[in-house]
């Protein structure tokens, strides 16, 4: 009988929780926790992201977790953009990076530009809304599946020197993240 009343309780409790996430406001926009589900697509692995809306905007740290349910990545958001402390795993639990991200635009700010109209030469004014770009800042500590650290230092997304302390650039460690969106490649050093 202890577990029926138990099993009934925690039931409650998850209807409860349940209903307090994935809400909007009076304006449609997104706020409070928040679940999503994106399905596989051109060859990527699907992934469910558990984090916190303000105003329609990611802020907090969110957690991507693939289909199986295993944490891939904890990622610091503000204002909607890649922005604080970053951590990625392997599919097996290890980090496989660690490191800070800091935001240089932020998602849905608009500039407004001139265009010359290149056939009458008439100038217009355009507004152009800003997607969020966020770039490497600080210390990044990469781990290779075998558990071999690599440390790289970063200032605004330049590299300012690599494990050995010697100042380079380019040729940057992917991050898995970023991995994906360049067709799985991975840069080595």
């Amino acid at each position: 009988m202890k577990k029926i009343i138990f099993a009934l309780i925690i039931s409650c409790f998850a209807v409860a929780v349940h209903a307090q996430i994935n809400k909007r406001d009076a304006k449609q926009r997104k706020q409070g926790p928040w679940s999503e589900q994106v399905a596989p697509l051109r060859g990527e692995p699907g992934y469910t992201w558990e984090g916190v809306y303000k105003s329609d905007r990611k802020e907090g740290v969110w957690k991507k977790y693939n289909e199986v349910g295993d944490l891939v990545a904890e990622e610091t958001f503000h204002n909607g953009v890649l922005d604080g402390p970053c951590k990625y795993y392997y599919p097996n639990g290890k980090l496989s990076a660690a490191g800070n991200m800091l935001a240089m635009d932020i998602e849905g700010e608009v500039d407004t530009v001139t265009v010359i109209d290149p056939v009458t030469q008439e100038e217009s004014r355009v507004e152009v809304v800003r997607k969020g770009n966020s770039v490497r800042h600080g210390e990044w500590r990469i781990w290779d599946e075998d558990g071999h650290m690599v440390k790289e230092t970063y200032s605004r997304g330049e590299i300012v020197t690599s494990e050995s302390g010697n100042q380079r650039k380019g040729n940057t460690i992917l991050l898995p993240h970023e991995q994906q969106a360049a067709g799985g490649k991975r840069k080595k050093n």
